[in-house]
């Protein structure tokens, strides 16, 4: 039974929401590659429409600017919202990228990369997060891979605490309650 879909823009971002959501969580959820934003956007739609399986559409905002995120979460919502039907959903902007979830805690990164980085540093990090993470990482492995590869539990719990996972597990905890109480 597939409680809900879990829609992203890449397979890249599956495998980091797949390595950070809680597994007891994510057994019932069926991930899908939307092979960027705007088709990723169109399915969560064409999903909510025809299957009335909750969906959460997680995409890039491509932007830091408040005024623009603001604008393109509400007109994404609004899209999803008409063809709902009532069906849950949820829309997780990332701003400004997915990859910021790897950023939660600069002592991760400057141990994963070996180095120190100073302010200036960080604060590009913090716009440009896949940018930043492909030049101090390199670009011979996947970030993904470099950096789950590199870190323990522990360190998975800390980039749980992002506000983004946390409010994805909340929402998937609101399907699962659903569940129960209709059972």
């Amino acid at each position: 039974m597939t409680l809900a879909y879990m829609i992203a823009e890449g397979e890249t971002d599956i495998e980091i929401l797949q390595k950070l959501l809680p597994k007891n969580l994510i057994q019932d959820i069926q991930f899908i590659a939307g092979e960027g934003s705007y088709r990723a956007r169109s399915l969560a739609t064409s999903l909510l429409a025809t299957r009335k399986i909750p969906v959460a559409l997680v995409i890039d905002a491509d932007t830091d600017n408040e005024s623009q995120v603001f604008e393109k979460q509400d007109l994404i919502n609004y899209v999803l919202n008409q063809a709902s039907s009532g069906t849950p959903f949820q829309l997780f902007l990332a701003v400004p990228q997915l990859e910021i979830l790897f950023l939660q805690d600069k002592s991760l990164i400057e141990k994963i990369a070996q180095r120190k980085f100073n302010d200036l540093e960080w604060q590009f990090a913090q716009s440009k997060p896949k940018e930043f993470l492909e030049t101090v990482l390199g670009k011979e492995q996947s970030i993904n891979e470099r950096i789950f590869s590199n870190i323990n539990e522990q360190e998975i719990k800390t980039l749980q605490q992002h506000l983004l996972i946390q409010e994805m597990i909340v929402f998937l905890l609101s399907l699962t309650s659903d569940v129960m109480i209709t059972q």
